[in-house]
């Protein structure tokens, strides 16, 4: 079991994962992967990657070396302490893991304040989203080369299409009145 200090919340693991599998790497680089990625949920903004970032140093996960250039980067690298973390975090299957937090699903449930057309046109939208999603999520899974890729891309895919059938069951119980 991982102590406190060790211990990674999802965004540190995402976070310091990603840095192990890319090596030396500067934060703008890696803020680079996360906003070129259509499955990460990571939010890569200065107010949230600098704070996480230091915090990873100062737990002596993380060690940096300045670089000498305009903007003050620091090269990074995950240290064996950090690995260590991830190794932990890679293996910890928290409850909250195994149902995700689903924006949509949590939004149908306030369905009934929304007239039929608007309840219709919720449907479509997010169906056309999807759609584009899966082909956004297509076209970089042919790009992209990760550990269990294969595999990680299935997953993707599969979380897309279940929630357009998903969608395609409340469209048709909202045919049928329920």
């Amino acid at each position: 079991m991982p102590t406190s200090a060790s211990r990674l919340t999802q965004d540190e693991g995402t976070f310091l994962a990603l840095l192990v599998r890319v090596q030396p790497a500067t934060a703008y680089q890696l803020a680079k992967i996360y906003a070129d990625s259509p499955v990460s949920n990571f939010g890569t903004s200065k107010g949230k990657i600098y704070p996480m970032l230091r915090r990873l140093k100062e737990r002596g996960l993380i060690s940096a070396r300045a670089l000498d250039d305009a903007r003050n980067s620091e090269m990074l690298r995950c240290t064996a302490r950090g690995r260590q973390a991830v190794r932990a975090w890679a293996r910890d299957i928290r409850p909250s893991y195994l149902l995700p937090e689903d924006p949509l699903r949590t939004m149908l449930q306030s369905f009934d304040l929304l007239s039929k057309q608007e309840q219709e046109e919720w449907i479509a939208n997010a169906r056309r989203g999807l759609e584009a999603k899966r082909q956004e999520l297509e076209k970089y899974g042919a790009t992209v080369h990760v550990p269990y890729h294969d595999q990680v891309h299935d997953n993707a895919l599969t979380a897309l299409n279940s929630r357009l059938a998903w969608l395609d069951r409340v469209e048709a119980s909202l045919r049928h009145g329920r």
